[in-house]
């Protein structure tokens, strides 16, 4: 592999030989050109694109053991690193080097070498730290559990039945539910910005549909200190929501409310509700059907606001969202991610009025509104 010489606006080239005259046919028969010439942009886009895997793979596996608090705290060689986490010498010891090498470990120089994770990690890496990321690392190892068989899905249009992680299939949701939080708290002060200035924090009482451990909840509170709210979801995610916020100052603020919205109807009382990262796990039916449980709940003159991704008309863009879309393919039966149209048509069914795309983003920030 060679750089192409003279003038810095000329495309690098990378060039491949082959031996085989080229000719038409299936590719098992097919034969390879004397040369094929890619330009190096698009080589090096798939390349990184084969192998996207191998970090989060590697930091998702140590943080399934949790490799990572013990390494927050001190400097532990491969070996006593190993032995508390019941792992085998020669893996942990090729883990931590490759930690190291990317940066989120640092590898001292003595004998035997100790390891520590690096600074700007350490909160993030701790599990026990109320910023750690841990669980969407753990969340992410159970999506990559989904897309590895993401070509049998494609042929059936079903996702694939898989495994649980080593902690088993009650931890894995609660990696989930706490996942959230973990990307929510890096989140929500944008979004509550957005929903101020889209002029909807003038709430009596918040609904947070789906609200997990309450990062949103939380968020809204602190900007709106007259409101009051319930947390509706699981009942494990509602645990989760009871132990953050037990002994603070939202805590009389707050109702708790165990269901599942597939099932049982909402608490009624509020005048706004939050649907976070919701509907892309269902299908348009679901979706009204659920819209409709809002509807019934919310007082007269309610507001309720979506947020999640919203496509453009192509479904190519936002990137992100395309890829989330192959997500839900994966994991759930009906899941999707939903243009503007689709959603305002899914509320009206629901018996909303006003529909309105609030807030446009790039990203799952989008919120879209409307009013009972």
């Amino acid at each position: 592999m060679g750089r192409a010489g003279g003038g810095g606006a000329r495309p690098l080239m990378v060039t491949v030989a082959a031996t085989r005259q080229d000719t038409p046919g299936p590719p098992s028969q097919r034969r390879f050109p004397m040369s094929l010439t890619y330009q190096k942009p698009a080589y090096q886009k798939l390349e990184r694109a084969s192998q996207s895997y191998e970090e989060i793979c590697l930091l998702g596996a140590a943080a399934e053991l949790d490799l990572f608090t013990p390494l927050t705290q001190g400097a532990m060689t491969a070996a006593e690193l190993a032995t508390c986490r019941e792992a085998d010498l020669r893996a942990a010891t090729m883990a931590l080097d490759a930690l190291a090498a990317l940066g989120f470990l640092e590898k001292s120089d003595e004998a035997p070498p100790r390891y520590r994770v690096a600074g700007e990690y350490r909160e993030l890496l701790d599990i026990g730290h109320p910023k750690t990321f841990v669980p969407m690392l753990r969340h992410r190892m159970n999506c990559i559990r989904q897309w590895v068989d993401l070509a049998r899905t494609l042929r059936s249009g079903k996702p694939e039945v898989c495994g649980t992680s080593l902690l088993g299939a009650e931890e894995d949701y609660r990696s989930f539910v706490l996942a959230m939080n973990s990307v929510g708290i890096g989140f929500a002060a944008k979004v509550v910005d957005d929903l101020g200035e889209a002029g909807l924090l003038g709430f009596k009482h918040l609904l947070d549909v789906g609200g997990a451990s309450g990062t949103y909840t939380l968020a809204m509170l602190e900007r709106n200190p007259s409101a009051q709210a319930t947390i509706f979801d699981r009942p494990a995610a509602i645990e989760e929501a009871k132990r953050r916020f037990a002994g603070t100052r939202f805590e009389a603020r707050l109702r708790f409310a165990g269901g599942d919205f597939d099932h049982d109807e909402l608490p009624p009382g509020a005048d706004f509700a939050w649907v976070s990262a919701i509907i892309h796990q269902f299908g348009r039916e679901a979706s009204q059907a659920l819209y409709q449980k809002i509807h019934r709940a919310l007082q007269p003159g309610g507001t309720v606001a979506v947020r999640d991704f919203v496509m453009d008309p192509t479904r190519t863009k936002p990137t992100g969202g395309a890829l989330f879309a192959i997500n839900m393919l994966t994991a759930t039966p009906t899941g999707m991610c939903y243009t503007f149209e689709e959603i305002k048509e899914d509320l009206e069914l629901s018996g909303f009025t006003g529909v309105r795309f609030a807030v446009p983003t790039d990203d799952m920030g989008s919120i879209v509104i409307a009013r009972k």
